[in-house]
């Protein structure tokens, strides 16, 4: 778990090639703090640039970059490969032998004996890395499955570069500088809408995001690259319809799931560092406990616990206790989150405004002084339906005509009962969430939706047009991106390949390897994603929502199954109206140069502090993007 960096110089045009590439190991220096390293090619001006958390065999003889037996490969690798040990077995079978106990020299023997795509889809790990093969004159830039280590890539011309964080490349100097400033605003209004950068863009115009499970060739003679993906997300087959599963065919699923998270969370397990575990009352992450608590018993579990509804502390506590952990819960005082929030521009190199970042870094910092490594249970929801707009997708089929009538007879009712009409609660949503999906909003509830949608982004603040995302985003790589619909299972492996990678992936990455924390996410595991898209829609859902597996697997290892989805949110409307005030309002009312509706921004601060409107979610938009701003002036 690292940071990497480095640059082609097809012209030579970078003359003091040493201080850039300290440059660039000084701006990645909080991804790995346990050592350094840097590497140049004259021959071929190639800059490989390395910062190391050291995990697997933390002596010298792991340092990076690293080079293959032969000579032929040489790597700045961020991430780790979980299997490794198995797949040493196989390559010490092959005839290679081995002097460090490192997951890095594993993996460069692998592309000697079975090439880098074929390595690649047979590894089980999480990962980015910058690999020069000499013999074919090439630099390969590889991305893991799910996109949990950021890969970031700039052309200047003949000059390329790549880095795990946007500010490596800031430094760079000519021909980069002229191409790595300004604001693509069209990032920039995707951000005000979502809260995120999409990949494969970046805020800065002059640099793309590899994709998950996207592979970049660049060859060395002539500087053509070739951008494709290694691995592409299944879609299942089936549809949200299927027939009910008997039980025995039920029970098979569930042992198949349960032995392919289990493996996957005892593979986490391995390090030479401290283990542990986030631990919150979800259902995701008490598995990941209770299952990591085979493999190392007694290892500690850290629990955020914030004000009000948030608070799972208690929970989660009992929890600890039935399995045997070690448990922490971090209560940070108001101090610490003023300070915090105030550092989260530091923190993330792009603007990001998931709120829950902030909760993310609070649990870090506490947690980073006693262990290296945490497990979570990110993913879950994406692959087994656990969010609740995914319940209602489900269950489409029963619905829609039910729907479409009372949307009908809304048409003609008062506004103040179409009102009333769109605050029902549905299952897990509200009748206005189920008549959204089904593309039937009576035309008397615009204005309540547009309230509503005004209140949860801040993408009407923007001022500016900009052209649609679909002329930005290149064809080849990303072609078949999002197919025909087919019911949740579309939402699903929407949410997995676009929402995954851009917001929960960044939250957990960049808010632990801020504090020299490495996070694993066992349920991004190899086999269980593949486990996971070969369920039918049928095993996924049941009458008391999605995750029925997971269920089913908790109940399997001794663990209740109950409990209502809370998330890993904030009080942020009680934050910005307490601690966070100054700090909020001293950005609001910088008179920053940027492309925003200033008037709407100061009215609707003033609605909040007064409580008339909660739109704590999009000032939190304005203020995240406000910090990043100042922080680059």
């Amino acid at each position: 778990m690292c940071g990497i960096a480095g640059f082609i110089d097809g012209s030579g045009r970078i003359t003091d090639v040493s201080a850039v590439m300290a440059e660039m190991s000084e701006a990645i220096r909080h991804r790995g703090p346990d050592g350094e390293g840097a590497s140049y090619d004259p021959d071929r001006r190639v800059a490989l640039v390395h910062r190391r958390l050291a995990i697997q065999d933390p002596s010298d003889a792991g340092r990076q970059p690293m080079v293959s037996a032969s000579g032929r490969f040489e790597i700045v690798y961020n991430g780790e490969i979980y299997d490794f040990i198995e797949c040493r077995r196989d390559l010490e079978v092959a005839g290679h032998r081995f002097r460090t106990g490192c997951d890095t020299e594993v993996l460069l023997a692998a592309f000697e004996s079975w090439g880098i795509e074929s390595t690649l889809r047979r590894v089980d790990g999480m990962f980015a890395f910058a690999v020069l093969d000499r013999e074919a004159e090439r630099i390969t830039l590889a991305r893991d499955r799910a996109g949990q280590k950021p890969l970031l890539l700039a052309v200047a011309g003949d000059a390329i570069a790549f880095a795990s964080d946007l500010r490596a490349l800031e430094c760079l100097p000519e021909p980069f500088a002229s191409r790595l400033v300004g604001i693509d605003e069209h990032a920039l209004r995707w951000y005000l809408a979502h809260g995120a950068v999409p990949w494969p863009m970046s805020i800065r115009p002059g640099v793309e995001q590899v994709a998950p499970g996207g592979l970049v060739e660049i060859d060395l003679r002539n500087l053509r690259i070739d951008r494709r993906r290694w691995w592409t997300p299944p879609l299942p087959a089936d549809h949200a319809g299927d027939a009910k599963e008997s039980d025995i065919d039920a029970a098979a699923d569930d042992l198949q799931v349960l032995d392919a998270i289990r493996e996957s969370v005892h593979r986490r397990c391995r390090a030479d560092r401290a283990v542990g575990v986030f631990l919150s009352a979800g259902l995701d992450s008490r598995l990941v406990a209770a299952l990591a608590a085979e493999a190392r018993p007694g290892l500690p579990a850290f629990t955020l616990g914030m004000p009000g509804p948030f608070d799972e502390s208690a929970e989660a506590a009992e929890i600890a206790a039935r399995l045997g952990l070690e448990h922490h819960s971090i209560r940070p005082t108001d101090a610490e989150i003023t300070s915090t929030a105030e550092s989260l521009h530091a923190v993330a190199d792009e603007p990001f405004a998931d709120s829950s970042l902030l909760a993310t870094v609070l649990l870090a910092r506490a947690t980073a002084p006693r262990i290296a490594v945490a497990l979570s249970g990110d993913g879950g929801d994406e692959l087994f339906g656990g969010y609740r707009r995914h319940a209602m997708a489900a269950h489409w089929g029963r619905r829609e005509r039910l729907l479409r009538t009372v949307a009908l007879v809304a048409e003609r009712l008062p506004e103040s009962a179409i009102g009333f009409i769109g605050r029902i609660q549905l299952g897990r949503g509200t009748m206005l969430d189920a008549l959204r999906k089904i593309e039937a909003v009576p035309r008397g509830l615009a204005g309540y939706l547009d309230l509503r949608e005004r209140q949860g982004d801040a993408s009407d603040l923007f001022d500016r047009d900009v052209i649609d995302i679909r002329d930005r985003v290149p064809k080849n790589p990303w072609d078949g991106l999002f197919p025909e619909w087919n019911g949740v299972r579309s939402m699903m492996a929407a949410d997995f390949r676009t929402y995954l990678p851009d917001d929960p992936l960044v939250k957990i990455d960049r808010g632990t390897m801020h504090h020299g924390l490495e996070c694993r996410s066992p349920f991004l595991g190899r086999e269980v994603i593949a486990t996971a898209n070969a369920l039918t829609t049928a095993s996924l859902f049941d009458r008391n929502g999605g995750r029925r597996p997971v269920r089913a697997a908790l109940r399997s290892v001794g663990l209740s199954d109950a409990g209502t989805k809370r998330g890993f949110a904030v009080p942020l409307f009680d934050w910005l109206r307490g601690p966070l005030r100054p700090w909020a309002e001293s950005l609001l009312t910088n008179g920053a140069d940027d492309p925003l509706d200033q008037a709407t921004i100061r009215q609707n601060w003033l609605d909040l502090m007064a409580g008339r409107r909660d739109l704590a979610t999009g000032m939190w938009t304005v203020i995240s993007w406000r910090a990043w701003l100042a922080a680059r002036s």
